[in-house]
């Protein structure tokens, strides 16, 4: 791996203090940081390292500085570009652990200061824009500094194990491989269920909402991983992202206008929590979707998600075509919890009688690798450090699922009458039936 040093701006701030600084732990305490690895924290007070590691992160202190600086003036990244110093055979990343909107002035001064060489990468959390046109505007300013492979978009549920694997899944096993099209397969549910309300995050949800935080990034993602086209060698990730890219261009825009196919709710006491009480934000999605390709025309495609539901879970179910209530398989994926995969199989029951039984054929990682998972940002950070751009999402698929969405934004945006009210701790089913 090549020398590093990773420059987190925003290094005080929730983000880098909950996920990036254990996950740089965390990864230290295994022996996969690079030789020589730097970690320069960006912040804007004056604070000690102290202030900034927790018990848990203190042994990265070693490895660490911080650097104040005033990110609105050009002088600050000249200073910044020095404290650096040459980085002709270093590589530099610089995760920004900010509000979107701060990003796009960061990216500018650092492309003004000529601190976009070869060998610098930026490391950007979404939300890639707010639409299709914003998002447009975002990447063509960010290519005029910067080049789209030196640009790693962070989707932290690509990361998780088993999003990683149902490429390998799909491709190494010809059990699924040969069946995975519409002559076997009814309907695709991708569904992503949290037990929390926003929990504080007031000013980003009233501006994203349940569509852009979760749909138009996770969901369409894990969608796009389950009707790509298998590589033809497994291991080979570095052609995932185009064939993402390949599956969600070929995913019709929603369309509003068809009755029951897109549902928008928001749970009671959301209007009271944000002190807002004519808001119309979104904290529930259920979205149908149909793709034009040929392998794929006339399957079901339904994404859902939604807060403060009965439970928490992250689960790709495929629902398998039937002539009878017997041949009713059901391939479950989970995301999170209980990361693995699960085949509804019948079976006689033992007996004299015939009689059936659903039972489960499972695999999960728990049970057959200890449960030892790396976190989501773990990965995030190791890849983006060796160069493995598969787990990131392209400027194409941004754009593509912008795509996809735009007529549900300029929909919403001019009528609210269609907001369903949930009770808090609803399942989605009873979201779905009121």
């Amino acid at each position: 791996m090549a020398r590093t040093t990773l420059v987190i701006f925003g290094v005080s701030g929730d983000l880098a203090q909950r996920k990036l600084l254990p996950a740089l732990a965390a990864i230290e305490k295994k022996g996969q940081l690079p030789a020589d690895f730097k970690l320069l924290g960006v912040t804007r007070r004056d604070i000690s390292l102290d202030d900034v590691l927790s018990a848990e992160c203190k042994h990265l202190s070693s490895k660490m500085e911080l650097f104040q600086m005033n990110l609105e003036e050009l002088s600050a990244y000249e200073e910044l570009k020095s404290k650096l110093g040459p980085s002709s055979d270093a590589q530099v990343i610089f995760y920004f652990a900010v509000p979107p909107s701060a990003s796009r002035p960061i990216i500018r001064r650092l492309g003004q200061a000529k601190l976009n060489g070869s060998q610098t990468k930026l490391l950007l959390e979404k939300p890639f824009g707010v639409d299709f046109v914003s998002a447009e505007e975002l990447i063509k300013e960010t290519r005029q500094h910067f080049k789209e492979g030196q640009i790693y978009r962070i989707d932290h549920y690509m990361a998780k194990e088993m999003a990683q694997n149902i490429a390998v899944f799909l491709g190494g096993n010809v059990l699924f491989r040969d069946v995975w099209n519409n002559n076997y397969i009814d309907k695709i549910e991708v569904i992503a269920s949290e037990e929390i309300g926003i929990e504080g995050r007031v000013v980003f949800y009233e501006q994203a909402g349940a569509l852009r935080d979760l749909v138009q990034s996770h969901l369409l993602q894990l969608t796009a991983l389950v009707l790509m086209e298998p590589c033809p060698d497994v291991f080979d990730f570095s052609e995932v992202p185009s064939r993402r890219l390949a599956a969600l261009s070929n995913i019709k825009p929603a369309d509003p206008t068809r009755p029951g196919a897109i549902i928008r709710g928001q749970y009671e006491g959301y209007r009271k929590e944000v002190d807002n009480l004519d808001s119309s934000t979104e904290t529930f999605v259920s979205m149908e979707l149909e793709s034009t390709d040929p392998k794929w025309q006339g399957v079901k495609l339904h994404l859902i998600t939604g807060k403060a539901l009965d439970r928490k879970f992250t689960e790709i179910r495929v629902y398998f075509k039937r002539a009878q209530i017997e041949e009713a398989n059901l391939l479950t994926i989970r995301i999170q919890p209980r990361e693995g995969i699960e085949l509804d199989l019948w079976v006689k029951k033992p007996g004299y009688e015939q009689d059936l039984a659903k039972l489960p054929l499972e695999f999960n990682y728990e049970q057959h690798f200890g449960g030892n998972l790396p976190d989501a940002y773990e990965q995030v950070l190791v890849d983006a450090m060796r160069s493995r751009a598969n787990l990131f999402a392209s400027s194409g698929e941004i754009l593509a699922t912008w795509k996809i969405l735009d007529p549900v934004l300029k929909a919403w945006g001019m009528s609210t009458d269609d907001l369903k009210f949930y009770k808090k701790g609803s399942t989605y089913q009873q979201i779905l039936k009121s």
